[in-house]
């Protein structure tokens, strides 16, 4: 582990460019104990307080730093995802609102309600990375993280299971009773 904070820490500085004077004043840890930090051979670990100031002034997630792209978080993934549902979803209600309130005239060339596709990806981006950052400032737990996803299935079921019927009205009927039937062609 000591040897892959060491690369990571090396990694950064060469990728940004930054020398071990410019980490050392972005991270408040002192050039000398940065230096120890990122020998190539028998650097030392940091402490918790250490790793935590490195993470902050570096800009990298604590996970990143001391396990590396492996050890991405369950919970990370998670809260991604449930930022990723909530900025879809108001989008796409501030969409249909649009659409009831102007009779469908929503789209013009290639906008949509005057944006762009790439302005669209922007709100939703920045709708995503606040509810993130809200989720995580609220100490959100893997648990909750998880009846959230399984409520999230039980309804996207529900929607289709809804949609199956409005389609195919019989097969709701059918379903109940046990009774498959297969549709033929004439």
């Amino acid at each position: 582990m000591i040897e892959a904070v060491s690369y990571r820490l090396r990694s950064l500085r060469d990728r940004h460019g930054w020398t071990v004077a410019d980490m050392a004043e972005r991270t408040g840890v002192p050039k000398r104990t940065l230096d120890k930090y990122m020998l190539r051979s028998d650097a030392s670990l940091p402490g918790f307080d250490a790793l935590c100031a490195l993470s902050k002034g570096l800009g990298v997630s604590l996970d990143w730093l001391v396990f590396g792209a492996e050890g991405s978080s369950p919970s990370v993934e998670l809260i991604v995802e449930r930022a990723s549902h909530a900025a879809g979803r108001a989008v796409f209600e501030t969409i249909l609102r649009e659409f009831y309130a102007k009779s469908g005239a929503i789209v013009s060339g290639e906008r949509i309600l005057n944006l762009t596709p790439e302005a669209w990806a922007g709100v939703v981006g920045d709708y995503a990375k606040d509810e993130a950052s809200k989720m995580i400032g609220e100490g959100v737990t893997y648990e909750e993280l998880l009846v959230w996803r399984e409520k999230m299935h039980q309804r996207s079921h529900e929607l289709y299971t809804d949609m199956i019927s409005e389609l195919l009205p019989d097969a709701k009927i059918a379903a109940q009773n046990g009774i498959v039937k297969k549709r033929t062609g004439n």
